[in-house]
């Protein structure tokens, strides 16, 4: 089970400040995660994304997606939204997942 390293945050922290500088790194141990703001192309409005995991589960799982407001019919039981796609603890990260979210924004009409 592939678990958190500094090396793998600090790469997941390049990588997401170089894609998506709006989003800004916290974290509340064991919680940890991205937050920012993504606008929609069709309706221009601004949605919060939240991008969240808890250390001892990543990066074997994907991190939890939140959208507020919520839209469309795909949500966890946490809130989260469902993403169906394969997960790859060794190659995937937090921008893999914020890029489900906007396809997810895309597909749905936000």
């Amino acid at each position: 089970m592939p678990t958190l390293t500094k090396n793998r945050y600090i790469r997941e922290w390049e990588l997401m400040y170089a894609t998506f500088p709006q989003f800004t790194a916290y974290a509340r141990p064991p919680i940890f995660g991205w937050r920012g703001y993504l606008q929609s192309r069709k309706t221009h409005r601004r949605y919060r994304v939240t991008l969240e995991s808890q250390e001892a589960l990543y990066p074997s799982a994907r991190p939890w997606a939140f959208i507020e407001p919520r839209f469309g019919g795909h949500w966890l039981i946490n809130g989260a939204l469902c993403i169906e796609t394969p997960w790859d603890p060794a190659t995937h990260t937090f921008a893999n997942t914020l890029l489900r979210v906007i396809e997810y924004m895309e597909k749905y009409d936000a």
